[in-house]
């Protein structure tokens, strides 16, 4: 019985140091830059690819803050900001969530005025939603891939992939 008592305390303390890792997250870098090419277009936009600019919040370094560029070289240029989450930063395989806004600046030619002249427009056309799976060591390249919910009228879920890099 005391073989089989000691055995287990044994395994209670030896098991845990075996299979814990390190989640040393001070390790993950904290800036990212990274291209987006969106597989379906939007009705607020005409663009298929944003380049966007990251940053690691948190003490866990779970969540990124994300503002980007969107444009669509014809009449608007979009700005998309999140904020994600990703699962276990410290591992490289993640699954990415969030919610954001795309912040929309459009200008509008009328071409049955006789002087002409552009009006601006500003405005928040879509709530956006991204789930994503993401690849990304502690630093270097990562890639994304999954769907950006646009909520708007119509609400469009748009399939995206990602590769940048982390610094």
């Amino acid at each position: 019985m005391k073989k089989i008592f000691i055995s287990g305390i044994l395994i209670l303390l030896i098991v845990p140091e075996i299979i814990s890792q390190t989640s040393d997250s001070s390790q993950i870098n904290m800036n990212g830059v990274y291209a987006e090419l969106y597989l379906v277009r939007h009705d607020f936009s005409s663009g298929f690819v944003s380049i966007n600019y990251e940053r690691v919040i948190g003490k866990k370094r779970r969540a990124n803050l994300r503002v980007g560029i969107y444009p669509d070289f014809e009449s608007s240029i979009s700005f998309p900001l999140t904020i994600t989450w990703i699962t276990k930063p410290t591992k490289n395989h993640h699954f990415e969530y969030g919610i954001g806004a795309v912040y929309r600046i459009e200008h509008y030619i009328d071409p049955y005025v006789l002087i002409q002249y552009r009006e601006w427009f500003y405005d928040i056309p879509a709530i956006m939603i991204p789930l994503m799976y993401r690849y990304q060591k502690n630093a270097g390249w990562f890639f994304r891939g999954g769907i950006n919910l646009f909520v708007s009228w119509p609400t469009l879920p748009s399939p995206s992939l990602s590769a940048g890099y982390k610094f």
